[in-house]
């Protein structure tokens, strides 16, 4: 596999850093206890810190970065890195920003950082989580919120939300009210260029686009003691649409409507209990249901296209968890997970009134899923953490559409973890674990880009990537407020999904996904957390995260080594803030990088590249109540590049007919929000 020598370097430095750890001296300036596996941060640590919300205590915690919320199906594969006390959210479908985003900061006791495991802690799957562990108070707080999106085009999307939260320790409420309006940041305006390999001219179309959506959501949740133990029940309903118009010139003028509707809703429970002393009981429960319509109109001089997919999902889940605390030194953990998914869709294309055939126009796709699991966690030493495991999965997935069928797996997910923390700076992970990645529903049924007339199949004979995955993390903290973490994961797959050939009933041939056969990949990760005190810039925290990625597999039609499709190489990103509280202001900055991805499809490679995004902010806080965030987002102007070579046929047995070039710029715009706590 084609790598930079650099990073293998760099994982090798990896596999020495034990030795160099054992040489550290005991006069290390790393904090006393940076070498545990648990890590506290109070409020003494945050009082130099302008802090609003637990979202920005997270922001402000050495060597984490927030994990949200994986939209899958199930409880253990959709897990985050964030427990509140001790406890993972119920909700699904609330991201873990906007969860912690509603925490005040004044009712946080403290937040733990988990590194690698501890005795009581659900660590998710995660090798690190920090655990939000809230004041008891019979005292309500009241949050009101109002933001609004100020665009260069004179646009304005106001965002309205109200929150009341009380925590009386063994009881609790929180209930929020949200109405939203915003915009899509990827609809731009732009131009595309289309130039024939048959000599003839080239052909210039631009595009003008405006698209948005709005909603309003309804949630709440609330604790109460219940047979010894405690119930949680969670509810969620998010009724929300969506519009697209754009305008496509070029000697004539083409109109595309987009409409799109959905209803979800969302609600559960959690029940803990502890069984005597050494055992502890978890049930969760969750029924989610969407209903989704779109409705996409194309209307050119010469043609009248209508895309619609009228589409239901639901999920339920039932789950248990059984953990079993030998000693101080030992503990099992054994868990049971039974899940029901359905999503039934229903598209159609006409063109100019008359229907096109598609594959898997009308499908209904059901998972009938249960996964066992055991867990032992075994503390050889106090600096010295085994866990070890098994999940094991039976599915059965069927579908009733044109071509029934139905498919059973079964697969062992195995899992061994060692956490190694030495005296002084520095702190280790070895993981090795079987990763069996999840099916997308989406991918069984057809769908369409009306502009680039692109239709993109639906595969009844999806199967998932089996993954192993070997990982090696080093931790380094200093300063009392730095750290430095670097990790290399290396992924040996099993049935890639990429894109793949479909004939339809009638003989054409359409772009779906599939699996095209075994690859490897390798990540390498340096994220860097710098206090800035020491370089006269006093307040100040930088942090940088540097990601690169490499893949290899077999292109299922030329047969050649290339990428996974849809992989950028590179991604890196700077965080910048500076906490100046004797005039009660933070300011900061943020730079993203762009992305180049590159997409093999049946009879096109797609290019899709972005530049970097930037933005900077001042926040004012004139009492502890009181909060003004001025934002200014984009500033770069971002500019999106989606290019594309079309072959007559299959692109590796046809000749190339065009080559496309599509450009969109981004504008500028302002975010403004008040936060005041009542």
């Amino acid at each position: 596999m084609r790598f930079p020598k650099a990073l293998f370097c760099a994982a090798s430095l990896l596999v020495l850093l034990p030795a160099a750890a054992l040489a550290q001296t005991a006069t290390s300036e790393a904090v006393t206890g940076a070498s545990r596996q648990v890590i506290p941060y109070d409020q003494v640590y945050f009082r130099d810190f302008q802090v609003q919300s637990a979202f920005d205590m997270v922001s402000r915690i050495p060597g984490f970065t927030l994990k949200n919320v994986d939209q899958v199906r199930g409880f253990a594969g959709a897990a985050g890195n964030v427990l509140i006390d001790g406890q993972r959210p119920t909700s699904k479908t609330d991201q873990l920003s906007d969860i912690l985003g509603r925490i005040p900061a004044g009712t946080v006791e403290r937040i733990d950082l988990i590194i690698g495991g501890a005795d009581g802690i659900d660590m998710q799957g995660q090798t690190q989580v920090v655990n939000i562990i809230r004041k008891a108070s019979d005292k309500p707080t009241i949050t009101l919120i109002a933001n609004t999106r100020l665009l260069t085009n004179g646009w304005f999307r106001p965002v309205g939300r109200v929150t009341y939260a009380r925590n009386a320790g063994d009881k609790s409420i929180e209930l929020s009210a949200t109405v939203f309006n915003n915009f899509d940041e990827e609809a731009n305006n732009g131009h595309k260029m289309i130039f024939p390999t048959d000599g003839s001219p080239a052909r210039r179309m631009d595009i003008l686009a405006e698209a948005g959506g709005e909603g309003v959501e309804l949630m709440g949740n609330g604790s109460h003691p219940l047979w010894g133990g405690k119930l949680t029940l969670n509810g969620k309903w998010v009724p929300n649409t969506y519009k697209g118009n754009y305008r496509y010139i070029t000697d004539t003028t083409a109109v595309e409507n987009l409409d799109y509707e959905e209803d979800m809703r969302e609600g559960g429970f959690q029940y803990n209990r502890q069984l005597g002393k050494a055992f502890a009981l978890k049930i969760n429960a969750l029924s989610k249901y969407s209903h989704e319509e779109v409705k996409d109109a194309y209307i050119s001089p010469d043609e009248d296209t209508l895309f619609s997919d009228d589409t239901v999902s639901k999920e339920n889940i039932l789950s248990g968890q059984l953990t079993w605390t030998r000693s101080d030194t030992l503990s099992f953990e054994t868990g049971l997970e039974k899940a029901y998914n359905s999503r039934d869709s229903d598209t159609a294309l006409t063109v100019n009134d008359e229907a096109i055939d598609l594959p898997a126009s009308k499908v209904k796709v059901e998972e009938d899923r249960t996964e066992a699991s055991v867990l032992a966690t075994w503390r050889v030493r106090p600096n010295l953490t085994i866990e070890s495991g098994l999940k094991y999965e039976w599915s059965t997935i069927s579908q009733d559409s044109e071509r029934p069928d139905e498919k059973s797996f079964s697969y062992a997910k195995p899992k061994l973890q060692v956490t190694w923390s030495p005296k002084g700076p520095w702190q280790y992970i070895v993981r090795v674990e079987r990763v069996l990645g999840q099916l997308n529903f989406d991918d069984f049924v057809s769908s369409i880009d009306l502009l680039d007339s692109t239709v993109k199949a639906g595969n009844v004979s999806l199967e998932p990537d089996k993954r192993w995955e070997s990982e090696l993390s080093a931790n380094y903290r200093f300063w009392d407020k730095g750290a430095l973490v670097i990790k290399y994961v290396h992924h040996e797959v099993s049935d890639v999904i990429d894109r793949v050939p479909v004939v339809a009933d009638d003989g054409s041939v359409f772009d779906a996904k599939g699996n095209i056969g075994d690859g490897k990949m390798e990540e390498f990760v340096i994220d860097t957390t710098l206090p800035t005190d020491r370089l006269n810039v006093p307040g100040g925290l930088l942090k940088a995260k540097l990601s690169l990625v490499d893949s290899e597999v077999s292109d299922p039609l030329t047969g050649l080594k290339r990428r996974f499709s849809g992989q950028s190489p590179v991604f890196w990103e700077v965080n910048f803030t500076q906490d100046l509280t004797k005039r009660n202001m933070v300011w900061g900055s943020r730079l993203v990088s762009g992305y180049d991805e590159k997409m093999w499809r049946v009879q096109e490679v797609s290019y899709a590249r972005a530049g970097i995004w930037m933005s900077a902010f001042v926040e004012y806080k004139p009492n502890p109540k009181l909060t003004w965030r001025v934002e200014a987002m984009n500033i770069l102007g971002r500019v999106h590049d989606y290019d594309r070579d079309r072959f007559e046929g299959a692109r590796n047995a046809s000749a190339l007919t065009s080559r496309e070039l599509r450009r969109d710029e981004s504008e500028p715009w302002l975010f403004i929000r008040v936060r005041k706590e009542v």
